[in-house]
């Protein structure tokens, strides 16, 4: 049974739609006031379902790669719901079609570092000093199976994921004496509109039966595995990485 979060205030990037979703209602079914992190998707239905588990919700809209967004939007979440103290790093950006390294554009190389690493630098240093303050904190940063076996999502996403939990287990070090700590979720073939965007059909049911559970992940899958690093009895559990992949 996971514990509760009442009193807390969560932040959760990404949080309009699939696994982000599905963390931010988690976080709040434990009792967790929440603040939905999107750039560019409305937040209006979300906002609402959380509201329904009686909390407070508030959504920002900011681009994570750019630190005066970053600060301004953690400002605001603050200001509306109280200081943060759990951080959840979700949202990033994926290459809908394979690229090969050679084939790799600069651009793109840059963009997806700008978000999937670079963004979870900027939330964790903007949200990290009131959390040294209270000496409490968690961050749980969603990383991927691809940053640990490389994948087939290219060097592009594979790196930027392999980044998070290398920046993740150095962070984790550093401010776990606050009472702060760092961990990492990696998620493998969970269904979401992006997995069945990029494997549809008999794609999706060849990659179905690899999987010795025999289904593919559901982002509450996820948000479980996010909601045990949140809560007050995982406080010994820092610098780890769980993977949630049915076994694949």
């Amino acid at each position: 049974m996971i514990g509760t979060l009442k009193g807390h205030r969560a932040l959760v990037t990404g949080a309009t739609r699939g696994i982000g979703r599905a963390i931010a209602l988690r976080l709040a079914q434990a009792g967790a006031d929440i603040g939905v992190l999107r750039q560019q998707s409305s937040d209006k239905e979300v906002i609402r379902a959380i509201q329904g588990f009686g909390v407070k919700a508030i959504g920002v809209k900011a681009d994570i790669s750019d630190s005066r967004e970053v600060k301004r939007a953690i400002d605001e979440v603050d200001n509306a719901i109280g200081a943060v103290d759990i951080l959840v790093n979700n949202a990033a950006i994926s290459d809908l079609h394979y690229t090969s390294a050679w084939e790799l554009k600069e651009e793109l190389w840059d963009r997806m570092y700008e978000v999937n690493l670079k963004g979870v630098f900027l939330c964790c240093s903007a949200a990290l000093p009131s959390m040294i303050s209270n000496k409490w904190g968690r961050i749980i940063n969603i990383s991927s199976t691809s940053g640990i076996s490389g994948g087939t999502s290219g060097i592009h996403y594979a790196a930027t994921k392999g980044g998070v939990i290398a920046l993740s287990k150095a962070l984790a070090m550093e401010v776990a004496r606050f009472g702060i700590t760092v961990n990492v979720v990696a998620p493998s073939k969970i269904d979401t509109d992006m997995f069945r965007l990029m494997n549809p059909g008999v794609r999706r049911e060849q990659t179905i039966q690899k999987i010795p559970v025999g289904r593919l992940g559901r982002p509450e899958d996820i948000a479980e595995a996010v909601a045990y690093f949140a809560v007050e009895e995982a406080a010994y559990t820092t610098a780890q990485v769980l993977v949630v992949s049915g076994g694949y």
